[in-house]
């Protein structure tokens, strides 16, 4: 199944957060005890669409960190960073990042950001299954974002799922 993305948010959808450009991990940390879980058995797996935004057909090309974060103990947002393997620099950077935000790399550094790009994606899709079925509690789906940053001439693609608990720390 396949993610269909689009350049405005549907109706219905939590937008004030969904268009925020800056670091929602800062601002719900301000209301919240956040925590951020790296997701490290779970099986990789690089979507097609992120296979064809770096313009490969390998996904061992691809480096992939999956993270959940939390808002006191509760789910908000499951995040995938995307960026290819061979970027040695940007690899070390972010596997040091450990259970710590992106945001401490993507808003530290002179980076630019890309446009969202936005989905409805049900609880049903494969990715949020696999995800659920890994022991996270099966929580609604609020919406998803997607952008990509240059970092140093290169992309990092991330996407951005957010569950419906992050409604109460807005």
């Amino acid at each position: 199944m396949k993610i269909s993305w689009k350049k405005k948010i549907l109706k219905g959808n939590n937008q004030d957060l969904l268009n925020y450009k800056n670091s929602i991990t800062n601002k719900v940390s301000k209301k919240a005890n956040l925590k951020i879980q790296r997701i490290r058995d779970f099986p990789n797996l690089i979507l097609n669409d992120e296979l064809s935004f770096f313009k490969t057909s390998r996904s061992g090309k691809l480096y992939l960190r999956e993270v959940l974060i939390f808002a006191n103990n509760e789910p908000i947002i499951y995040a995938r960073t995307v960026f290819k393997k061979n970027l040695r620099h940007l690899t070390y950077i972010i596997k040091k990042l450990n259970e710590n935000p992106l945001a401490n790399i993507v808003f530290k550094k002179k980076t630019s950001r890309s446009n969202f790009i936005f989905s409805h994606v049900s609880s049903n899709h494969k990715l949020l299954k696999r995800l659920f079925s890994s022991g996270i509690p099966m929580v609604k789906v609020s919406g998803a974002r997607r952008s990509n940053f240059e970092c140093d001439g290169e992309k990092i693609l991330l996407t951005e799922v957010f569950f419906k608990n992050i409604n109460y720390f807005k």
